[in-house]
């Protein structure tokens, strides 16, 4: 399982959206903060992913944070925590 490095969320239907990747997962939960800290995205389906923007405003390039608690399909709960770019 694994986040992408960076996301060009422009409309041009390549890499729009920012998915966490990976297979047999039982359950995951994904969040996305800003620089300071601000939790601007937020999900626990696999298949919906952040399209950069929060409360409806674009949100700026620059890097992000996230993290990622994933439970596989064995029961076995693994926590990651990175950052990525997001490209306009």
């Amino acid at each position: 399982m694994y986040v992408p490095n960076a996301f060009t969320p422009n409309n041009d239907g390549a890499n729009d959206v920012l998915y966490v990747r990976g297979i047999c997962l039982e359950s995951l939960t994904f969040m996305v903060f800003d620089r300071w800290g601000e939790k601007v995205f937020e999900t626990a389906d696999q298949k919906i992913g952040w399209d950069g923007t929060y409360n409806g405003n674009l949100m700026p390039a620059t890097d992000y944070w996230y993290t990622l608690t994933l439970i596989d399909i064995d029961g076995k709960q693994t926590i990651k925590k990175g950052h990525f770019s997001l490209i306009r």
